[in-house]
């Protein structure tokens, strides 16, 4: 084993191990919404449970005041000796404004476990959390294992849940990171050890198949069921899930067609996307589309969230090249079903794993290309070991290569973005991206040039959310101090500004004013809700805060922080400042309001991040909040 792999175990929970083991003789139910079918007024959802093969099928009860139907099916007879059911659920939509509370309780037959989940009634505004990169890397290093957990953020999530539960988790991406089956695997260890040419042409034997197979299996099940807070949320809130790269091996799709077309890494794909359909959607590859998945090859998703929300899914990885994200068939089919299937529907969110708008860095796109065309041609030439991954490329190469900003991918993004654009006009529907990956947070804004459009009518103003991690270690600050030295603002269609912005007013460390306030490098989770009350401060106001608020204090603060002061940073700042809140969980009920705030009885999007604070005080680890109010399309 590795030394990484060494530090990894000793930095996290001892409820994870590798390689994953076996599961045990039950497992669920993990519970998935779907949409809602307002003609027929039901809630349609799924649960997944697993039983050992030799034992007979569970049963499950439902206790709603609304009515709940639901039926039995089959998805693998015998899957690892595990039989995998899916249980198809509708519950009665009533008309009102609470929650409608669901128990279950399922029946193993030697013993019984319960619970109880919550879902939004027909009026009522729709409210859940959004996060992405749940997990560890193969990349982790010892300075930044030391101390971290899977569970810390987790955590602060479910103790929201618990004050004012979520009717949704949207899981963002790198759900479960495979990356380990590469090291954990002796077939591929030997076959990554293989000389280049002989690499690319290797195919896997049976045994191994089964064995790699069974791999995926098995860690899926080592997270979901041996992480107690992961268990906890999938049997207490039904998600959605979007796929990313980890969710195959680092980087997938992001090759050249030699290594990604190749006999062996074309069959980690296939393994990969069979266990994601299982786990994430609840399906099969043979029974997707009739499960409401669709696209050209991929496997994408449109959720309608009540009347006046809907969440669309984009595959980012099944369609994937180093020249295309999505094949153009499946966008066509992505943009029909909107024009189709969404009318009066007034927020969209398009859950994107990866940013759809972040820096750009095009020399060190060059660079690395070029360097990728050396070892390509000329293998063990100094250094190469040092700086190529496990698959014979710069290390960096697919991690700047998966960004719909790289310069293979942006006209094709430039061209979705105008797509969503004409959407968002011809349907009156306020678009807002979702997405992870980068392990960094922060708000991207598009707009209407010079601003020549008022907000609430301005069709072409989009934001995009980035939340990640909520496990995975964030970047070293330089980095995210270096992102905010390039340009983040662009203009990358007709009458279209694109920015980064000022959204981070304070460090979630002592409230200390900041300086670079566009990307921070905070493990975090972001709860959303619908409401109707709206904060019209605009949201890059820092950035005309003048010069004290803008420089002088935040030269101050990091002064005072240098010299270990922090203590008089956190008492200045506990004073006066508006938008981080240390720990006011209470800040969350939808139903709180401020009297100085207009109401409007519309569906404006209410997003709050949550950030970890790195400075752990007594053994307790707080979470600093920050609002960003989206308005609906008027």
């Amino acid at each position: 084993m590795s030394e990484t792999s060494e530090l990894l175990e000793t930095s996290t929970d001892d409820s994870v191990q590798r390689p994953p083991r076996p599961p045990g003789p039950a497992l669920g139910p993990y519970y998935q919404f779907i949409t809602t079918d307002l003609k027929s007024m039901q809630w349609i959802g799924s649960a997944l449970i697993f039983r050992h093969v030799s034992c007979a099928r569970p049963s499950i009860e439902f206790n709603a005041k609304a009515a709940v139907t639901y039926d039995w099916e089959v998805l693998y007879e015998n899957l690892f000796d595990m039989r995998a059911y899916r249980v198809n659920i509708s519950i009665e939509l009533h008309r009102g404004k609470y929650d409608e509370k669901v128990n279950w309780e399922v029946d193993w037959g030697d013993y019984t476990t319960n619970g109880t989940f919550r879902i939004a009634q027909y009026d009522q505004k729709w409210r859940g959390a959004f996060f992405s990169c749940n997990g560890f890397d193969a990349t982790i290093s010892k300075e930044v294992a030391l101390g971290l957990t899977y569970n810390a953020v987790w955590d602060d999530l479910l103790s929201i849940h618990e004050i004012n539960p979520f009717h949704l988790l949207v899981w963002g991406g790198d759900q479960v990171y495979n990356d380990f089956v590469l090291e954990d695997i002796p077939f591929l260890q030997n076959w990554s050890r293989m000389e280049w040419d002989e690499k690319w042409k290797f195919s896997i034997t049976k045994e191994a198949a089964q064995e790699i197979e069974q791999y995926y299996f098995n860690n899926y099940t080592e997270h979901w069921e041996r992480r107690p807070e992961m268990k906890q949320a999938l049997g207490s809130v039904p998600s959605l899930m979007m796929w990313d790269d980890h969710d195959i091996f680092d980087g997938a799709g992001s090759y050249p067609p030699l290594l990604n077309d190749s006999p062996v890494m074309t069959e980690l794909f296939r393994m990969a996307q069979k266990m994601r359909l299982l786990f994430q959607h609840h399906t099969t590859p043979s029974k997707a589309r009739q499960h409401r998945l669709f696209g050209y090859q991929g496997h994408n998703f449109l959720a309608q969230c009540g009347p006046n929300l809907a969440l669309l899914g984009t595959d980012g990885r099944s369609e994937r090249s180093n020249q295309t994200v999505a094949h153009e068939n499946s966008w066509n089919m992505i943009f029909e079903k909107l024009d189709n299937e969404l009318e009066n529907v007034q927020h969209l969110i398009v859950l994107v794993a990866v940013p759809f708008s972040f820096p750009r860095f095009r020399l060190a796109e060059s660079l690395l290309d070029t360097w990728k065309k050396v070892v390509m041609r000329w293998r063990n030439i100094p250094f190469s070991q040092q700086t190529n991954s496990v698959f014979g490329l710069p290390e960096l190469y697919d991690d700047l290569l998966d960004e719909w900003t790289h310069e293979a991918h942006i006209e094709e993004r430039n061209r979705i973005l105008a797509r969503l654009q004409e959407f968002s006009e011809k349907k009156r529907t306020r678009v807002t991206l979702f997405s992870g990956d980068v392990h960094c947070c922060g708000v991207a804004r598009f707009r209407t040039k010079r601003h020549a459009t008022p907000p609430l009518h301005d069709s072409k103003l989009m934001y995009q959310i980035i939340s990640s991690a909520i496990v995975n270690s964030p970047p070293p600050r330089i980095v995210i101090r270096a992102a905010h030295l390039f340009s983040t603002t662009w203009y990358p269609i007709v009458k279209t500004e694109e920015a980064l912005i000022e959204f981070f007013n304070q460090a979630p460390e002592y409230g200390a004013k900041l300086f670079l306030r566009k990307l921070l490098p905070n493990r975090n989770w972001c709860y959303f809700e619908q409401c109707e009350m709206m904060d019209w401060t605009p949201q890059d106001s820092v950035a005309n805060s003048g010069f004290l608020d803008s420089y002088f204090w935040s030269i101050v603060d990091y002064l005072l922080v240098l010299i270990g002061l922090s203590t008089i940073v956190s008492w200045k700042n506990k004073r006066t400042k508006k938008k981080v809140a240390l720990n006011s969980k209470s800040k969350l009920s939808s139903t709180s309001r401020s009297q100085n705030q207009p109401k409007r009885e519309i569906n404006n999007l209410k997003v709050q991040f949550w950030l970890e604070n790195t400075e752990k005080s007594n053994g307790v680890v707080p979470f600093s909040n920050y609002d960003l109010f989206i308005p609906d399309l008027q």
